[in-house]
Parts: C-alpha cells; sequence; structure tokens
C-alpha cells in the first residue's frame, strides 16, 4: 500500500508549498451547475479522498453539485478482490456518489455479486444497455436531477462487449445460450429511446455517463441526436474537451480523465450556456483529511494485515508487456504465470500452459516480495485448471489471440511448453459473434509455425491439430470463454487446483526457493516471435 500513501503525500506537500493554486475555482458561480466526474478507478481508493475535496469545494461556491462514475470501480486491484468490491462500495459512500454507470469489470464477479454491491452502494446506477434476454432491465437508463428550475439528464450506457471482457460463462446457462444481452446490435436505438425518455420530461442537457471508450463511442454520438455531453470510461484516454459531431451535424463535448484518479474532471453547466469541462490533476486538489481519507486509512489498514506478508525476493523486474528485442516478444510476467502453470500440473502431464494477456494487472518490480505483489498482479477469482483439447483449439486459441495484432490486447495468449510465430503481414480472418466469442477462422492465419516442446530433451516438433494435447491455464480462458476464446472439445481434468495467485506464489515456494533470478526471466526466451 506504500504507492498509495505515496500519492497523498505528494497532494499534501504540493498543498504546503502552493495550497491554492491548480485546482482552486475563479469562474464557478452560485447559479452554474457542477459535475465532478471520474472513470476507470479500478481500485486506486487514494483518489478518492481528493474527489471528496473537491466536492466540498465546489459546494462552497454553489449548491449545485453533482459526483458520477463512469464505471471500472470495483475491480482491477488486489483492494476490490479481496473485498469483492466492498472496499470500493465503502469508499465512494463514504464521498457521496450521485450516478454511476457500469463499466465491464463491475461484472468480474458474476451478476449476484454485482447486483449485491450496487444495492450497497448509495448513488444511483444508470445502465440502460444490460437486460435479460427476455427484455428485463437490471437498472435505470436514465434519471433526472433539477436544478432551481434546470433539469439536467443523466443517461447510463456500458461496453457492449462486457461478456468477453469479463467472464462470458457468467452470462449463459449450463448449455450455453445467453441468459442476459447487452444490445451489441441496437446500442444507438437503446440509448436513443433513453435520451428521448428524458427530453420529452423537459430536459434542458442530457449528460451521458459511457463507458464505451475511443473505438465505440464516436459512432453511437454519430448515430443518436440529443445528447449534449458525453462523459467517457473503457479506453483510459485523456481527453480535457474535445467535440463529436451528432447524426445532425451538432456538437457532443466528449471527456474523459485517464484512470486511477491521475485527473478528476469538472463539467461547468453555466445557467443558460453551453457547458465546458477541464480535467484537474489529482495532485493539485486541496483538503485531503476529510471523512474519505480517514475511510481511506481504515480500509489500508484491513487490506495491509493481509498484503504485508513476506513471500520472496524478486531479483529482476517482471514486465506484463513483450520484450521486443529482435522480433522476440515474450512477457517475462506472461512467461513466469505458465512456467508456474506448467510446474504446478506436472502430475497431471500438462504438455502447454496458455496465460492471457488481460489477466496479468500489474508488473512485479524487484525487489522483496509480499502477497500484495503477487496479487496485484493476479487480482481476479481466476482458478488453474488443465484440460484435454485438440491441437486445432489450441490453434484456434492462438489465431484468436493474435487477432489485433500489433496491439496486445487481453485474449493475447503468452505460453510455456510452446514455440509460435506471428506473421505481421497477415491480416487477420477471425470471426466472433456479436459478443466478441470466437466463431472460426475462414482465411489464412497470422500464427505460423507452433512447435511443441518436449520437456525432457527441449526438442521442437510441430503441434498436431489432430492430437490431444493437456494444456494448463485460467478457467477464464479454458472453459468460461474469456476475451472470447472457445475450446468446444475440452475434456475437464482438473477445473480448480488452486487460484492462479496461489500457484505463482507456491511456483516461487517450492521451485525457485523463494527467489526470482535474472537467469530465467530477465531476457527474452524466444517463445514468441514477430516476422
Amino acid at each position: 500500500m506504500k504507492k498509495y500513501f505515496s500519492r497523498l503525500i505528494v497532494a499534501l506537500s504540493w498543498l504546503l508549498l502552493a495550497p491554492m493554486a491548480g485546482a482552486q475555482p475563479t469562474s464557478i458561480g452560485y447559479d452554474d451547475i457542477v459535475i465532478l466526474y471520474e472513470n476507470d478507478v479500478h481500485g486506486a481508493i487514494e483518489g478518492y479522498p481528493l474527489m471528496a475535496a473537491m466536492r466540498d469545494q465546489m459546494m462552497s461556491l454553489t449548491p449545485n453539485v453533482v459526483v458520477v462514475s463512469c464505471g471500472d470501480f470495483l475491480s482491477g486491484t488486489p483492494l476490490g478482490s479481496v473485498s469483492r468490491g466492498r472496499y470500493l462500495i465503502r469508499m465512494m459512500n463514504t464521498v457521496g456518489y450521485d450516478y454511476v454507470t457500469l463499466g465491464n469489470h463491475e461484472f468480474d464477479f458474476g451478476i449476484d455479486t454485482l447486483v449485491r454491491r450496487m444495492s450497497e452502494l448509495s448513488a444511483r446506477v444508470l445502465c440502460g444497455n444490460f437486460a435479460s434476454v427476455d427484455g428485463t432491465s437490471y437498472f435505470l437508463c436514465n434519471a433526472i436531477s433539477q436544478f432551481d428550475g434546470v433539469k439536467v439528464a443523466f443517461v447510463g450506457v456500458t461496453t457492449p462487449h462486457v461478456p468477453t471482457s469479463s467472464t462470458p460463462m457468467f452470462f449463459q446457462d449450463s448449455a450455453g445460450a445467453w441468459l442476459y444481452t447487452f444490445y451489441p446490435n441496437s446500442l444507438d436505438s437503446v440509448v436513443q429511446r433513453c435520451v428521448d425518455e428524458v427530453r420529452g420530461k423537459g430536459a434542458d442537457y442530457v449528460v451521458l455517463l459511457s463507458h464505451l471508450g475511443d473505438f465505440e463511442l464516436p459512432p453511437l454520438v454519430a448515430a443518436t441526436e440529443g445528447i449534449d455531453v458525453v462523459l467517457d470510461g473503457h479506453s483510459h484516454s485523456v481527453i480535457p474537451h474535445t467535440q463529436l459531431l451528432n447524426r445532425k451535424g451538432e456538437e457532443v463535448l466528449w471527456t474523459s480523465t485517464g484512470s486511477k484518479f491521475h485527473n478528476i474532471g469538472r463539467l461547468v453547466i453555466p445557467r443558460g450556456g453551453r457547458p465546458h469541462s477541464e480535467l484537474l490533476p489529482s495532485v493539485t486538489v486541496p483538503h485531503v483529511i476529510n471523512a474519505a481519507f480517514d475511510t481511506l486509512q481504515a480500509v489500508q489498514q484491513a487490506y495491509d494485515s493481509i498484503a504485508r506478508r513476506r513471500v520472496g525476493y524478486n531479483q529482476v523486474f517482471l514486465w506484463r508487456k513483450g520484450y521486443y528485442e529482435d522480433n522476440r516478444i515474450d512477457s517475462p510476467l506472461g512467461n513466469y504465470f505458465c512456467d508456474a502453470f506448467l510446474a504446478l500440473t506436472k502430475d497431471y502431464h500438462a504438455d502447454v500452459a496458455l496465460m492471457n494477456a488481460g489477466g496479468m494487472r500489474d508488473d512485479i518490480r524487484a525487489g522483496e516480495l509480499l502477497f500484495g505483489d503477487l496479487y496485484a498482479a493476479a487480482p481476479f477469482d481466476n482458478q488453474l485448471c488443465v484440460v484435454e483439447t485438440s491441437g486445432q483449439s489450441i490453434l484456434d486459441a492462438l489465431e484468436m489471440g493474435c487477432r489485433k495484432w500489433p496491439k496486445v490486447s487481453g485474449e493475447f495468449l503468452y505460453v510455456a511448453g510452446l514455440q509460435y510465430e506471428i506473421d505481421t503481414m497477415q491480416k487477420s480472418t477471425v470471426v466472433c459473434d456479436e459478443n466478441g466469442v470466437l466463431i472460426r477462422i475462414e482465411g489464412a492465419r497470422k500464427v505460423k509455425n507452433v512447435m511443441v516442446v518436449n520437456p525432457i530433451t527441449q526438442e521442437l516438433t510441430p503441434l498436431d491439430p489432430k492430437k490431444v494435447y493437456r494444456v494448463a491455464g485460467c478457467d477464464y480462458t479454458l472453459l468460461k470463454e474469456g476475451d472470447g476464446h472457445r475450446f468446444p472439445d475440452a475434456k475437464v481434468i482438473n477445473p480448480a487446483i488452486c487460484s492462479y495467485v496461489e500457484a505463482i506464489e507456491r511456483y516461487l515456494h517450492d521451485h525457485l526457493n523463494g527467489v526470482i533470478e535474472p537467469s530465467t526471466y530477465a531476457h527474452p526466451l524466444g517463445r514468441i516471435i514477430a516476422r
């Protein structure tokens, strides 16, 4: 938790030097409406006292203050995982949020837990495009706040790709039929209906709380009308203030704060005027000591009792991303995870191991290792499992993982017991369904020369599409269609050997004698090569 306190110390130190700079407002009138916003906090709880401070400061200037979140607050750090989101809800309730929309990571603990956490949240949850397949909605799509006769409406929408960016099986029955929908093929009409509803109730301004991001948001705006402002999340982009055009050619303000409270957004709606937005760096926000800070300390103390346990020592920085040296794109952390999976499944005779890039959420830095360091890298509920599957399914999974290359997205697969090459000139021919789950590959492939490593002789033999192999990896990828992966012929050998964070800790203790050495992970191993 040192990094959490360090940002607070920076903020406090800065205040001593320049207490009224940066975030000190100079143009907020008593009749103005101020909307404070953030997105993609991902468990960075040290920012909540800063948001509370900004709220208090704005309320000293105008009573018309609203605090909102654009999603991805429950999950993404050990704090979220160890409490299944409870710590984050506690912090947000202390701040006093008014409205939130949902991000894909709000669904990481399953639908039942999501509904429970949202019932504990004092803010109103707005998410108009999440429903059961029979059309039953779980949350409101909109709400209106009135400020001395001025009506500001809020509409909530999340990415239609939640199933594959969370855990697809959470949204399916035992036969694989979809139980829930995010309206991927009719998102614009769903949002338009929500906007029309509040416009019909006399809304003077419509603010879209969006968790769509850079790629999904602009087409939505271009296909709709009646939205004045979009407060956006999902892509972690820093967008202070820009304009998009709706289907009538009218300008729509678009803004996003980045992630993890690097900035706090402030949208000001002058009475009778046009909204304008700005991003305030969190380190410039004064008055950190408040009720939210007290809650932060209590939460940190509760978490520290778990996280401060020493587990070993790391002599090399384990990066999540690849090396990019001599076309070798190994990930040191990906190699470590996969090696751990193979080592811990030796008794199950696993041939290969796979690790999706999206399941690794933080680097593991050099120095003394605490359990919190491992948990930060592996914060989800994923279980290490072993399945039998065909070589063809492995080939298809690797192809699915490379479909967005050179972007290393969540579905990208790091490996052990395997080597493969990526043809950088070949376009992807992967075909997915409307929820982003793999259907087939219908043309030439980007993945070439897939070789299986003999664990004893280290000899390489071509992977046989017709042969059955034993694969170790996270149940999220191998059994739950995580990140869109499908292994349709998989036979489960063991569905839950241990959690994947326990796997990397046990590997450290039982196979590395508590020390991660540079000789193994400081240099690329050539498991994945881009040509």
